[in-house]
């Protein structure tokens, strides 16, 4: 008997750290994935949705190297987190604090909050030691759809800069197909050409190896024969070699097939004598399962993705004869099948990429999906009941693909599922629903909804880190609301909590700042870099107040060590530090401008920095700007400032 006789199979989900006992099939895959990672400094790990990238790199290739000595660093994820509302992450973005806290997974999340990709390496091993780190889902931020966005631009120029000051790290990206010639950009700006390796599906004796291995030491055992029955209904000829392949996502999902029948009482061998007699049946309920979601998350009319599915990906050379699956242009899709639909189906495995003699393309995921598709209802025979905690992460999964419409209806399903009672499910609910408003700038529900939260966290543990953080978050939301007082107090009743005390100094000394007290702001923030000199937002925060002070020469020392992803704030105070004794770019000022048009701050030191060096006329427009500006508000202090510079004073 084992740890594993209720679960021996994971079912759809990747494989994680903490599966490496159950994780078979992959050992040649392992062993050359750990030679090419431990030998060049940039690799890229290419795989289909599916292919079990993050199931090779988490169960597989990390604990093999780690086991053998190396010094691998847990593996990265640049999704979204819940551990700190949002605010509190600042304006360095989400996606550098996912990643940095997914490095450091047994640390206080709230440490990553001022660290810097630099600063993380440096902590990690003396200089001549090879450091292996990885980025799983990389697409998500490298896609050229998405690359251009200011916190993934930011993280980019981080994340260059890092990898070119320590030439002992040793990075693997995992991708997507489709995102190779980005991932080759990104390596070619380092001057390094990546070695590449392409994660094929499992072959015939690795797929059997995959489905019985966890069963061993188990009561629950396959009758003689039945594992390559199994496998052999699922595999399919790949390539040019015509090597017979199986995809692990569809071996996971009759896998889950399997435990399920268990679990409703029947025998091993009697369950999957079913599944074996109807295999396209068990797939079409799959698809129907699938699909009805989508449809519903996607708000379609019911089964829409499967009927285009239907027409765009098989074919019938006669109306008699079995469908058969046929690659399409990514284009060949009605308006309704936006971008987001068809990367959500293939996230859910029921498509993948692939190269066209026209261009780019989807297929299916597995041939025999072409004849389950013909086989599809509107709603799916049976529809489990989702738990609390599977709409919660389903919310994640949203945040982390970027559709917060989505994210917010699971968020509020949970809610409407579960009591205040629930505790941390319910906590994290609200917060997630007040990181959706933050991003929105919808000030008054993201503090509603931190409110929500910090009211049940007080009831369960008032003196928590998690209190801490709410009401730093809080603080926050106040501030960019112009509202100064309110910020103060909560950020004060942060400050009551010790634990969590770094963030609660952060947001301490920013109320501190808005309401004018800048002695006493910085001596805040001077308690947190006595602790961490390197800490990026203290020196950022303190940079900008330097700034604001006229104190250029401390100014421009702060946010010159914070100038790698330093956000607008940060480089607009630069600007205003560095016109005491240089002119100032007129492009730069209207780019910052331009990309700061909601941010009172920004607008208020370009503004200024106009004004020093005579530009009255356009200082003004600059002041009138902040003023109406509500990303953040101006306080009542810096609104003084500005009407100063309006009225030419």
């Amino acid at each position: 008997m084992t740890a594993y006789d209720a679960d021996p199979w994971v079912g759809l989900r990747p494989f994680g750290r903490d599966d490496e006992a159950r994780f078979f099939g992959r050992n040649i895959e392992t062993r050359e994935v750990a030679e090419l990672w431990q030998r060049n400094r940039l690799t890229l790990l290419i795989g289909d949705s599916g292919v079990g990238k993050t199931s090779l790199l988490h169960a597989g290739v990390a604990p093999y190297l780690a086991n053998s000595g190396a010094h691998v660093v847990p593996v990265g994820d640049p999704s979204y987190r819940r551990t700190l509302p949002a605010p509190v992450i600042t304006a360095r973005g989400r996606t550098l604090f996912a990643l940095l806290s997914s490095w450091q997974p047994t640390e206080d999340p709230a440490r990553c909050v001022g660290l810097t990709i630099s600063a993380f390496l440096r902590r990690q091993a003396p200089p001549g030691t090879s450091i292996l780190v990885a980025i799983d889902g990389a697409e998500r931020v490298i896609r050229s759809s998405v690359a251009a966005k200011p916190e993934h631009r930011l993280f980019r120029e981080e994340l260059e800069a890092a990898l070119r000051a320590f030439p002992d790290v040793h990075l693997l990206l995992s991708i997507r197909p489709d995102c190779v010639e980005e991932a080759r950009s990104l390596c070619g700006a380092l001057g390094e050409t990546p070695a590449e390796y392409e994660l094929p599906p499992l072959d015939r004796q690795s797929a059997i190896e995959a489905l019985t291995g966890p069963l061993r030491g188990t009561q629950l055992q396959f009758d003689h024969g039945m594992p390559a029955r199994l496998v052999d209904t699922l595999t399919v000829e790949h390539g040019t070699s015509g090597a017979a392949l199986v995809e692990p996502v569809l071996l996971q999902m009759l896998c889950a097939e399997l435990l399920e029948g268990v679990r409703g009482g029947g025998t091993l061998s009697v369950v999957v004598e079913k599944v074996l007699n109807d295999v396209d049946g068990t797939l079409a309920d799959f698809c129907s399962r699938t699909l009805f979601r989508l449809t519903s998350d996607h708000g379609l009319p019911t089964c829409e993705i499967g009927g285009w599915m239907r027409r765009t990906f098989t074919r019938s050379s006669e109306g008699t004869s079995p469908h058969e699956a046929a690659p399409a242009p990514q284009g060949d899709r009605p308006k309704e099948i936006t971008d987001t639909v068809v990367r959500a189906v293939e996230d859910r495995h029921l498509l993948k990429f692939c190269r066209l003699a026209g261009g780019d393309g989807f297929q299916l995921q597995h041939p025999r999906l072409a004849s389950a598709l013909q086989r599809l209802r509107e709603a799916p025979a049976t529809w489990p009941e989702p738990t609390a905690g599977d709409l919660l992460r389903e919310a994640e999964q949203a945040m982390s693909v970027g559709n917060p419409k989505l994210a917010e209806k699971y968020a509020r399903a949970v809610l409407a599922k579960t009591e205040r009672e629930h505790g941390q499910i319910h906590i994290s609910a609200w917060i997630i629903l007040g990181d959706i408003a933050f991003a929105r700038a919808d000030h008054d529900a993201a503090r509603h909804a931190y409110d929500q939260a910090l009211a049940i966290e007080a009831m369960t543990d008032s003196r928590s880190p998690a209190v801490a953080y709410l009401f730093a978050a809080i603080a926050r939301v106040h501030l960019l609301q112009g509202d100064t007082e309110n910020a103060l107090g909560s950020a004060r009743a942060a400050r009551l909590i010790t634990a969590g005390e770094t963030i609660t100094l952060l947001e301490l000394g920013q109320a501190l700042w808005h309401t004018s007290r800048y002695q006493t702001a910085v001596k805040e923030l001077n308690a947190v870099l006595e602790r961490d000199p390197e800490h990026a937002e203290a020196r950022r925060i303190r940079g900008e107040i330097y700034a604001d002070w006229d104190k250029w020469q401390e100014a421009l020392d702060d946010l010159g060590s914070v100038a790698i992803a330093a956000p607008l704030s940060a480089r607009a105070a630069y600007i205003l530090a560095a016109s005491r004794n240089a002119p100032v770019s007129r492009r730069e000022v209207e780019e910052l401008r331009e990309e700061g048009r909601t941010h009172g701050l920004v607008l208020l030191y370009l503004a200024r920095s106009m004004r020093r060096h005579g530009y009255r006329d356009l200082a003004a427009e600059l002041a009138t700007e902040a003023l109406r500006a509500t990303n953040p508000r101006l306080s009542r202090h810096h609104r003084t400032q500005a009407e100063k510079i309006v009225r030419r004073q």
